[in-house]
């Protein structure tokens, strides 16, 4: 291998390193155990409906799925929601389901979104990019 070679082999482990580690920085701790969560899911016509879960999951997309509460597709940033209590998002509308947390929005996606007892989760259909 030449010098140059061997420079651009080590910027780039090293970037793969920091990108790994900010994104293990980020992604949130999660706790096992016992939990209870709300998702309040408001419709596009604004009715709203409260669904109270007992889990062991750590993460809220394990929750969502596995009770049937949303469909999905997993892509490169994770689960991308299409569905939730029997609505779908309408592309053509440019509607999207947002996840927030006490109102506020969150930036992780539901599968890499970490649950501790006593959440309370919002989903929301939304319109507009």
């Amino acid at each position: 291998m030449n010098k140059k070679t061997m420079i651009l082999a080590a910027i780039l482990f090293v970037l793969c390193f920091a990108a790994g580690r900010i994104y293990s920085q980020n992604k949130g701790e999660t706790i096992a155990g016992a939990k209870e969560i709300d998702v309040i899911v408001i419709h596009a016509d604004q009715s709203e409906n409260t669904f109270t879960y007992q889990t062991d999951a750590e993460y809220l997309g394990e929750v969502l799925l596995e009770n049937k509460l949303v469909d999905g597709e997993m892509g490169q940033y994770g689960l991308f929601i299409t569905s939730v209590d029997g609505e779908t998002a309408d592309d053509s509308k440019q509607q999207w389901w947002c996840i927030t947390k006490g109102g506020e929005q969150l930036n992780t996606s539901a599968d890499t979104t970490p649950i501790v007892d006593g959440d309370q989760f919002e989903l929301t259909l939304t319109e507009g990019y």
